[in-house]
This record gives structure tokens, C-alpha cells and sequence, in this order.
């Protein structure tokens, strides 16, 4: 990666007295936004950093493919990852990132749609545009098989555009250039109370789905185990701290969500109730199988499908637990 690249768009979320802490006490962790499920990376949680002898600094970057490419030049220590982009350059030969711990172990996406439509099967023969974040993206594999579910099929029925996050679908749906988005809470939560449809959430239609996860750079983790354990003790302490203490969560998400309050209570509950947030940070493994399916039936992965152990290195996550109850 250049020096000075623009999608380095947001970097320092989190620092704490950086100057008394010795450079390998210092990560670089790399989220692709500050939206409200990277609530766990995204929480001050200084205490539990500084505990474990760490300095995190959060960096978004615009494009998964980026922070995969921060992790292999080592600019990032840590960064959130899709399990599909693993997956295919798993199978282009490249293995240099590792899965360590889970983020999003699910998603709180839901089909939001202009008030004439009421459900799904109403999709069939359309022709509705439908936005997503990447046409090519996991979230957007989810949706299409939710929707095959139902007899609705693309590109027969309906189109898909890629317009960006769900901020960004949000207005376009607003404006009625698109007739639907995938829209992830408390934003969905936002556009029913405005008289949007609801056609469906994708934790309750197709709920062993992982979305992303946490990558290191597997030669970098080798040699620097003991900051790996630190930092998942860390996140793993962040987890149990946000499913058991709920008031003073939602309190802490509305200050930096800046979010109305009156949503966060329910996408707390959606993110802690369903595992999407897993409380002792495991990666979904049967989630990965969906993803490694869906991209088979798309022929983005060929036979023999990568194995979800062959993305995955949880010794690291076991050693970390181990420590936490000792």
C-alpha cells in the first residue's frame, strides 16, 4: 500500500496515551465503516486495553480488498474480513490471511421496500431495482438466495445496483430511485417507522450466515502470538461487556452511533440475542459452509470447495479464553 492513499478515510478512533506505549504495544486495527455493528471494535473500551498492554488505533478503509492488502504489507495488524474474499483467494492460491475471531456472525440486514410492496413473492416479474452494498458482495449472495427461497430469481425478476452502505441505500430508496434495499438496523428500523415495507430479516430466514470476521497476516501472528492473545482478550472482554451490561451499552452506542436513542435498544437486542456480536467471539463455521455453498451455486468457487478450516485459525481465540478464566 502508498503512503497517503485517500481510502485511508478515518484513523485515531481509538488512542490512549500513545506516547507512553512501546511500538509493538501499538495495533492498527482496519474496519471498513463506523457503522453501528463495529460497535465492539469501535467502543473506548480503555480499561480492557489498557490491561492487556495495548494501543489500538481503528482505520477505515473503503474496500475489503484494501484492508486484505493492509494486512499482507503488515500497515494493519488486524482488519475486518469477509470470509468470501478468503475464500476465493484461498482458492487462487493465496493464504497469507487467517481468521481469528468472529464480528459479524450473522447480519441484521433486512429487505426494505417501497410501501406497495408487502412481501417477497410480490418481487416476482417486478423488474424492481433492488440496492446493495456490492452486487458481488456476501450480503448481496444472502439476499438473492432469501429471495430464490420464494421464487423470486435474478436477474429474472428484479435488478441489483450497487450504490454503497446503507446510508447511502437508504437515500436512494428514499428518493425512490431504487424500489428496495438491503438495509442493515437500526437504519432499517428507521425507514419502516417512516411507512417503508419490511419484506424480511436475514437472521431469521437464513440464520448460519458468516458475514465477516477478524484477519491477521498468519506469518505476522506467528511471530507476535502473545499481542494476538492480548488483543482477542480484549475484543472477547468487549463481547461479554456489551451482552451483560445492557443500559450502560446502549447508552455508550447512542453516543457513538449518534444515533436516536429509541433504536438502539432493539438492534442491541438483534446483535446480542441472535450471536451476531458472539459473546466468547467465535467464528461461525457452519456460517462459512452457507457463504462457501452460495458462491458454488454462483461459480465464484469451484469443487473441491475450501474447507472453513483452511480460513480459519482458532487456536488463538482458544488460548485467549483459556487466559480470560484464569
Amino acid at each position: 500500500m502508498r503512503s497517503g492513499k485517500v481510502f485511508l478515510l478515518v484513523a485515531f478512533l481509538v488512542i490512549a496515551a500513545a506516547h507512553e506505549a512501546r511500538p509493538e504495544d501499538i495495533i492498527r486495527i482496519g474496519i471498513i465503516s463506523t457503522t453501528f455493528g463495529y460497535a465492539p471494535v469501535l467502543l473506548p473500551r480503555k480499561r480492557v486495553f489498557k490491561r492487556e498492554g495495548l494501543v489500538p488505533e481503528i482505520v477505515v478503509i473503503s474496500r475489503n480488498e484494501q484492508i486484505v492488502q493492509a494486512l499482507i504489507s503488515d500497515s494493519l495488524q488486524f482488519g475486518n474480513v469477509p470470509p468470501n474474499l478468503l475464500l476465493t483467494l484461498r482458492q487462487q492460491g493465496m493464504s497469507e490471511i487467517k481468521l481469528i475471531a468472529g464480528s459479524f456472525n450473522g447480519t441484521t440486514y433486512s429487505m426494505i421496500t417501497l410501501p406497495k410492496y408487502k412481501k417477497m413473492e410480490e418481487l416476482k416479474g417486478s423488474g424492481a431495482r433492488l440496492a446493495m452494498s456490492g452486487i458481488t458482495s456476501a450480503a448481496a449472495m444472502m439476499m438473492k438466495e432469501v429471495l430464490k427461497q420464494r421464487g423470486v430469481l435474478y436477474p429474472r425478476d428484479y435488478s441489483l445496483l450497487s450504490v454503497g452502505g446503507s446510508n447511502v441505500q437508504f437515500t436512494a430508496l428514499q428518493t425512490k430511485q431504487v424500489d428496495g434495499a438491503l438495509l442493515a438496523e437500526p437504519i432499517s428500523l428507521m425507514a419502516v417507522e417512516q411507512g417503508f415495507s419490511n419484506l424480511g430479516d436475514a437472521y431469521k430466514l437464513l440464520p448460519d450466515f458468516q458475514l465477516s470476521a477478524i484477519g491477521v497476516r498468519e506469518g505476522w501472528a506467528q511471530k507476535n502470538r502473545g499481542v494476538v492473545i492480548r488483543y482477542l482478550k480484549a475484543l472477547v472482554s468487549t463481547y461479554q461487556w456489551l451482552h451483560d451490561n445492557k443500559e450502560e451499552a446502549i447508552t455508550l452506542l447512542t453516543s457513538i452511533t449518534k444515533l436516536d436513542k429509541k433504536y438502539i435498544p432493539k438492534s442491541w437486542e438483534t446483535y446480542t440475542k441472535t450471536q451476531i456480536w458472539p459473546r466468547t467471539g467465535e467464528v461461525n463455521l457452519k456460517g462459512v459452509q452457507t457463504l462457501a455453498r452460495l458462491m458454488e451455486e454462483e461459480g465464484a468457487l469451484k469443487k473441491p470447495l475450501p474447507k472453513p478450516e483452511d480460513i480459519i485459525d482458532s487456536s488463538y481465540l482458544e488460548e485467549a479464553r483459556r487466559a480470560l478464566v484464569h
